[in-house]
């Protein structure tokens, strides 16, 4: 019988350990893979909201601790608008709101003409215009969460605005968005002439030596970030700092995995000491006898790895259920997000098997007999 066979059959022996084990490090891989997807689904669901609203580049305040904290003069869009290769430029300002019930609320302000506005798919009633002021367009996940239609009437930080149209995005984000005019954002949150950041259209051509080029002469505008879409949330910090505890909390997770294995090989090995002196005195080598302890424990990180792809799929469902994250973000598992999770299990799992194996050949064969 190969080595395969027979550590089938050695895991087949002891079924309710086999199974816990498994479970156990089926649950720390799930819950590495829903720790890591979380980060990455906060960066992809960004990135995601701002290209549909017609972002080439995004300028933001270089010393801002996240995304949405930055603060700029509006009057820098009319020096950056100047700069050759670029086509427009267009202030946004995002803040959290309260609605009536304290429920936070995203609200992105927006000039009249922006693209933002221009590329809002209404569905329902009409878009922002010029002169609008107490009027507010809303995505249709959080239109729907509550229960608003046109000519409803939403309140935000105490102050009364009217619902005039229902937009139907494609990013998750934004179809939680609520758009209006940016002079009333600024002054529902005492930052009048400000703005969170520009979103910049490219001219043609959109090639990577003119993005590159327009970058540079950007960033030279002042003391600025200049980033694309997917690049906005590698500087927050907020998020750097979730991701870190992710990170920390994973490779603990995983750590218990590869205890798991250490434990029950380890067990399997002092249960079968005389099957060990009984194989060895047949002639198997040291390094068969080592391979065979080592495949066990990769054949159970193998069968928990499964498993917990599976439960972290799951994880991540239940964070959308949850309204304050679900809203927001999208979680599409990614190579990276599967794949560091599953290749440390699998290592640790190693890990965990190497001890048991080395107890096993370092037994002599007369040793193993006497003690069986």
């Amino acid at each position: 019988m190969n080595l395969l066979g027979l550590a089938l059959i050695n895991l087949r022996r002891r079924p309710t350990r086999t199974v816990l084990s498994t479970i156990g490090i089926g649950l720390a891989v799930g819950g590495a893979v829903a720790l890591l997807s979380l980060g990455q689904g906060i960066r992809s669901g960004v990135g995601d909201s701002l290209n549909e609203r017609g972002a080439d580049l995004i300028v933001s305040q270089r010393a801002s601790t996240d995304a949405f904290g930055g603060r700029l003069p509006e009057t820098l869009g009319a020096r950056l608008a100047t700069i050759p290769g670029v086509a427009g430029v267009d202030g946004e300002l995002i803040a959290f709101a309260t609605n009536a019930s304290g429920r936070p609320i995203l609200v992105a302000g927006a000039a009249p003409g922006s693209a933002a506005l221009r590329q809002a798919p209404i569905v329902a009633g009409r878009n922002l215009r010029e002169g609008d002021d107490r009027q507010v367009v809303l995505g249709d996940v959080i239109a729907e969460s509550l229960g608003l239609a046109p000519g409803a009437m939403i309140e935000l930080q105490d102050e009364p605005f009217e619902v005039v149209g229902i937009a139907r995005w494609k990013s998750r984000m934004n179809r939680s968005v609520v758009l209006m005019p940016l002079t009333a954002l600024q002054a529902l949150t005492f930052r009048t002439g400000q703005v969170t950041g520009f979103h910049i259209r490219l001219a043609e051509p959109r090639t990577v030596a003119h993005r590159e080029e327009v970058r540079a002469a950007l960033a030279a505008a002042g003391p600025v970030l200049v980033s694309d879409a997917a690049e906005v949330m590698d500087t927050d910090r907020n998020l750097a700092v979730l991701n870190a505890v992710s990170l920390a909390v994973s490779l603990i997770a995983l750590a218990l995995g590869g205890l798991n294995v250490l434990s029950s090989q380890l067990m399997s090995v002092q249960e079968r000491t005389r099957e060990i002196g009984i194989i060895a005195a047949m002639g198997w080598t040291d390094g068969r006898l080592l391979g065979l302890i080592l495949l066990e424990g990769m054949m159970l990180g193998t069968m928990g790895c499964v498993l917990g792809t599976g439960i972290g799929i799951a994880f991540t469902g239940l964070f959308e259920a949850i309204p304050a994250i679900g809203r927001y973000i999208t979680f599409k598992p990614t190579v990276m997000g599967l794949g560091v999770p599953l290749a440390g299990a699998m290592v640790l799992c190693a890990a965990g098997a190497l001890y048991p194996a080395w107890r096993a050949v370092r037994l002599s064969p007369a040793a193993a007999l006497r003690r069986g």
